[in-house]
């Protein structure tokens, strides 16, 4: 099944939308740091001049928000770059994979989160590599390609940035699903460190794939969430959404993306509400941190047709959709990993079951598209 653009369509009428279309609060919910980021994109100098609706409903007349058949995809990257111990950074992974699709039409949100794992034979590479050798464009056209779907806009953020923005807003409240303990958590860092073990011996145990956490104790920490809701600070909302290592069905990367989903949702509840809205400390620190830190194609004009016509988002219709591994098919299940890795690179990988992308073409445009049957 292919993606079709139904605006290029003449003779199709019904899903050629001629008005502006909408999608902002949907940096909000899926963009981690983005979410306000837009917004205060805005509201920065509005609040110094009294927010003028006028002016604004002006700018956002003159926009035209990309869009195909009815919808705006939004590519959103988070990356795990971080300084490592001889100071300098680790590779620029985009260990974060989510498209967020809204309809202009139904004024839905669905969130579709990619693995980390997944192999792009074109480039030899795990698909989170990607943007580190190729650059955003291919990350984008190789996205395309998995999903059956053009992308629109991207964002890239880092999770130094998210911690610092969680901080700004004075924490999020979050719903832990399931209590779990990560005994191996990395201690940015600490990375290179031996603690105190032959370098020999380290060498030959990671070169047989069977090195345990514990042969370098002084590397890792052990992180613990209890099930219920619970207010996180940046660093221990940052330990929540990165954990790898959880026990209880927690060490998965299906698990890590809807907690990440769960964090993003949870972020843009707290920073658009009108205790951040409204002091002016906060709006200037996340814009601050925005400017410097955020890699996106979406410029100060689009952020404003985005934030008016967000109030058109049905929030409650949003879908979160991952793609495993592990589940049934018409859950997500449509990848595998293969136990013989000779031609990945000797990695973990995941790869389709149909060995091409159609079958994850299909169950995408069920979703995006609302189709009841196959």
């Amino acid at each position: 099944m292919k993606y079709v653009d139904l605006q290029k369509q003449k003779s199709i009428k019904a899903f050629q939308v001629e008005e502006p279309r909408g999608f902002l609060k949907v940096l909000p919910m899926l963009v981690i740091i983005t979410t306000v980021f837009g917004v205060l994109f805005l509201f920065k100098d509005k609040i110094k001049s009294s927010f003028n609706p006028i002016s604004i409903i002006a700018n956002v007349a003159a926009a035209d928000l990309e869009s195909s058949d009815g919808r705006t995809n939004i590519l959103i990257l988070g990356s795990d770059r971080r300084k490592l111990g001889n100071g300098n950074e680790s590779p620029l992974l985009t260990d974060t994979i989510l498209v967020a699709s809204i309809g202009n039409v139904d004024n839905d949100i669905v969130m579709i989160s990619l693995p980390r794992d997944l192999w792009i034979n074109d480039y030899y590479s795990k698909i989170n590599a990607v943007y580190a050798v190729q650059g955003m464009r291919t990350l984008k056209e190789v996205v395309e390609n998995v999903m059956g779907v053009p992308i629109h806009y991207h964002v890239l953020v880092t999770f130094e940035l998210f911690e610092k923005a969680v901080d700004i807003i004075s924490g999020v409240d979050v719903y832990v699903e399931n209590s779990f303990t990560d005994y191996a958590y990395p201690i940015e860092g600490k990375e290179n460190d031996s603690c105190g073990v032959s370098t020999d011996v380290g060498r030959d145990l990671e070169e047989e794939g069977t090195a345990p956490w514990y042969i370098w104790p002084c590397r890792y920490e052990t992180v613990h969430f209890e099930e219920g809701l619970q207010t996180m600070d940046g660093p221990t909302a940052l330990k929540y959404v990165r954990s790898r290592k959880g026990d209880n069905n927690e060490g998965t990367d299906f698990a890590r993306a809807k907690r990440q989903q769960n964090v993003i949702s949870a972020i843009k509840e707290k920073a658009l509400s009108i205790e951040t809205l409204i002091n002016p400390a906060k709006l200037k620190g996340l814009y601050d941190i925005y400017v410097e830190n955020v890699v996106t194609n979406i410029d100060f004009q689009t952020i404003q047709s985005f934030y008016l016509l967000s109030q058109q988002i049905d929030f409650e219709k949003m879908i979160s959709v991952v793609l495993d591994d592990r589940s049934e098919a018409d859950a997500g299940g449509l990848l595998y990993a293969p136990e013989d890795t000779t031609l990945y690179a000797g990695q973990y990988v995941l790869v389709p079951q149909t060995g091409n992308f159609d079958q994850i073409h299909a169950y995408i445009q069920k979703y995006i598209f609302g189709y009841k049957g196959n």
